[in-house]
């Protein structure tokens, strides 16, 4: 039979990984991930400064064009939150038995019942 690597054996790129403590292998995947990160910004910046060129080239300029890549630290537009994030919300309806419902989410099933019966939705707006 042919020469076949033990199946267990986990080597990746030189480095055998089974014989590597947690603490070990913990470290190893901080430098990839540091490594990833590092090359990551690398190309980005490189990407920016080709497309710099490029408009350069036609007589235009980079922050014209895209102005969220202008900065090579930006990482896009800020994420905007709700006013009303994390606060509860005013009941919107009352169904027959005391049941509410703001309006958000899903339909209650009291509601989506009596629906189904023919009634308006209105009918039960406070």
């Amino acid at each position: 039979m042919a020469d076949t690597p033990e199946p267990t054996s986990r080597r990746k790129g030189g480095i055998d990984l089974d014989s590597m403590s947690a603490q070990e292998l913990t470290a190893l995947i901080e430098a990839a991930e540091a490594k990833r990160t590092a090359k990551q910004q690398e190309a980005r910046t490189a990407l920016i400064e080709e497309f710099r060129s490029k408009a350069a080239e036609i007589g235009l300029e980079l922050n014209s064009l895209i102005p969220a890549a202008a900065t090579p630290s930006s990482q896009g537009p800020a994420r905007r939150t709700r006013r009303d994030a994390g606060g509860s919300v005013a009941v919107r309806f009352r169904g027959p038995n005391g049941e509410t419902w703001s309006g958000r989410g899903r339909m209650p099933r009291w509601l989506s019942a009596m629906e189904a019966s023919g009634r308006k939705r209105e009918e039960f707006r406070i």
